[in-house]
């Protein structure tokens, strides 16, 4: 898929992930139902567009970040939303032993104590980091707002195709000279 493509593709997903409309309506019961978007995979009776949507959607993801309203629409893991990186990557002892790497922020923090489990039993430093993150996670309050994506390429928030172009060009990928 070439770089315009790409760029064209993500400015969907933004939309997807922050408007409301008959087309994101459409697509959130067909393809996301209950779970989040960073979760969802292509299969092979997806139509192309979804494919295609599937196609860029980490690397759109990757220049973004979630604020987390209801949680329901970001992976507590995996997603970026609490500081400037995914849990996975400030704490990858702990990723690498949580049972379910896919939940949302709204699963996990749906009880007290927090609705997460681990292979193993949390000692000496992988206990100290699960303390560092429920203390961070102490301000979090759920409210009753789809959760929204921040464009990080922008100072305000918003996707533009010019910066996700910008962004793909300087990470090394060559655009086609092809027409």
């Amino acid at each position: 898929m070439d770089i315009q493509n790409k760029c064209l593709l993500s400015k969907w997903l933004f939309k997807l992930l922050n408007e409301d409309g008959m087309w994101q309506e459409l697509l959130r019961n067909k393809y996301i139902k209950d779970k989040t978007l960073g979760s969802c995979v292509k299969k092979p009776t997806d139509s192309h567009f979804w494919k295609s949507l599937m196609n860029v959607k980490d690397v759109f993801m990757d220049f973004g970040s979630f604020k987390v309203l209801d949680g329901s629409q970001t992976r507590f893991w995996i997603d970026t939303w609490l500081g400037n990186k995914p849990l996975k990557d400030k704490f990858p002892s702990l990723f690498n032993i949580v049972r379910r790497k896919q939940d949302s922020v709204a699963q996990v923090l749906s009880t007290i104590p927090l609705n997460i489990s681990f292979r193993r039993n949390l000692v000496g430093a992988n206990l100290m980091a699960w303390h560092r993150i429920v203390a961070s996670l102490q301000d979090i309050n759920l409210l009753e707002q789809r959760d929204v994506f921040v464009w990080s390429l922008n100072a305000s928030g918003n996707f533009t195709v010019k910066s996700m172009y910008a962004a793909l060009i300087n990470n090394g990928v060559r655009v086609s000279q092809d027409l």
